[in-house]
């Protein structure tokens, strides 16, 4: 049988507060413990490849013939390409100009003389 009247709930009591204060930090528990072994299963596949990585590279050929492919390149996102100086690259494969303009430089270039222009 159903209710159909308006009437209010009862005031929750304190133990049933406790309770579904208890309930949320289980949930939150749980969902801390899944994404923590999601990252620890993660980091061991990539311990797991660099181990196998630094033994290629210990006992095979030098130089290595071929590096081995990512197990998940949707996972890593790309790097952009940089500069020799560490710079990014742009569509052109030339370094991105500075976001800030150069200071002002403070008098002439030693080896030059300032140019005076009389107002006309």
């Amino acid at each position: 049988m159903t209710a159909t009247d308006d009437a209010p709930e009862p005031p929750a009591t304190a133990e049933d507060r406790w309770q579904h204060i208890h309930d949320r930090l289980s949930a939150i528990e749980h969902r801390i413990r899944e994404h923590s072994n999601t990252a620890i299963a993660t980091v061991d596949t990539c311990l797991a490849r660099l181990d196998a990585l630094r033994h290629d590279l210990a006992h095979g050929p030098w130089p290595p013939q071929a590096l081995p492919a990512p197990a998940n390149p949707a996972t890593i996102p790309p790097q952009p390409a940089r500069g020799p100086h560490g710079a990014p690259l742009g569509p052109a494969g030339h370094p991105h100009a500075p976001t800030v303009p150069d200071p002002p430089q403070h008098g002439p270039a030693p080896g030059h003389q300032a140019a005076v222009r009389a107002p006309a």
